[in-house]
């Protein structure tokens, strides 16, 4: 195999699975993992072999190459990383930290490392081990905002400090303005302390630094629809629309999509935002009840009475294996 040079890979942000997100869960939005899942992945560095790889997100292939090329070189830290975010990407999480633990052991450190090895800790639910990779990552490079973003993260979500995740959210963006997902959160989290203006006008922060990056990031929209149902029904549907065209496989964006066209008295569109949902997060046992609820607003009572039972079943179910 050729010897392997490194360049810089931009990349936008790639979500890699479902896990939770945050306390929006409270608030109807999906289960998402501290975008555990998330990993920035513009800031690593991609040897050439494997850059188009990676740009096209083929993770099976990304692990071949990189381990072809330890069989060669086996003391290759890059190589052992990349290996580690392949099975991260292929849900192998304890595989991943062998790989990534391999390449620490050759000294590799750089802040992209720590916050790859941490977010994998984290979806395995090692949050002290999450922690340290971060305060690795600020060490390594104190200038980059992802490691305090992830931090903003962890204290909105599994500890519900909202003060504190705004203080870190409040570094990412001291280190960059144009993050608008710690703007989103940031704002998410003075809406969970009850400041809802200013919760506002993050969102709207967050939605101009979308725009304006042409980023797919639903969230803040789908925030501004559920807080206008009530006073602004047509902007309330513009921007739960928006959310769905930004980010269509998020159940949460249909959801409030249905409720808006539902408030608009649009039932056959709520009912079609439903399904989706449904289709979406078939083992939702609440969005069965809101389409029995529509369907009965409609007169159907036929298609309401197996939407109930379609609840019930699903709740009969998820409510024994916990």
């Amino acid at each position: 195999m050729a010897r392997i040079t490194s360049r810089s890979l931009r990349l936008c942000c790639l979500i890699a699975y479902p896990a939770i997100c945050p306390a929006q869960q409270s608030s109807g939005a999906p289960e998402q993992q501290l975008e555990s899942a998330q990993l920035h992945l513009e800031r690593l560095h991609a040897p050439e072999a494997l850059t188009t790889l990676v740009s096209e997100r083929r993770w099976d292939e990304v692990l071949r190459v990189a381990l072809r090329g330890l069989s060669e070189t086996p003391g290759d830290p890059t190589l052992h990383y990349w290996a580690g975010v392949a099975r991260f990407y292929q849900r192998d999480l304890v595989a991943a930290v062998v790989s990534l633990r391999s390449a620490e052991k050759l000294r590799f450190d750089t802040a992209p490392f720590h916050e790859t090895l941490g977010i994998t800790y984290y979806a395995m639910h090692q949050y002290n081990l999450f922690l340290r990779q971060m305060e690795a990552a600020i060490r390594a490079d104190p200038a980059s905002p992802a490691a305090y973003h992830y931090l903003g993260r962890y204290y909105e979500h599994d500890i519900n400090d909202y003060l504190k995740a705004i203080s870190y959210f409040d570094k990412a963006l001291e280190r960059d303005a144009g993050d608008f997902k710690s703007l989103h959160f940031r704002a998410f989290c003075l809406q969970m302390l009850g400041r809802d203006g200013e919760a506002r006008a993050g969102y709207e922060a967050a939605i101009r630094r979308i725009e304006e990056g042409g980023e797919r990031f639903g969230w803040p929209y789908q925030k501004m629809a559920e807080s206008l149902i009530a006073t602004d029904l047509p902007a309330a549907l513009r921007y739960a629309q928006k959310a769905v065209e930004l980010e269509p496989a998020v159940e949460s964006n249909h959801l409030v999509l249905a409720k808006a066209y539902e408030s608009a008295g649009n039932i056959d569109r709520a009912i079609q935002e439903y399904f989706e949902a449904a289709r979406l997060k078939p083992n939702e046992p609440s969005i069965r009840y809101s389409l029995f609820r529509v369907y009965k607003k409609k007169g159907d009572h036929s298609a309401a009475a197996e939407q109930l039972k379609l609840h019930e079943k699903l709740t009969a179910i998820y409510a024994s294996s916990h």
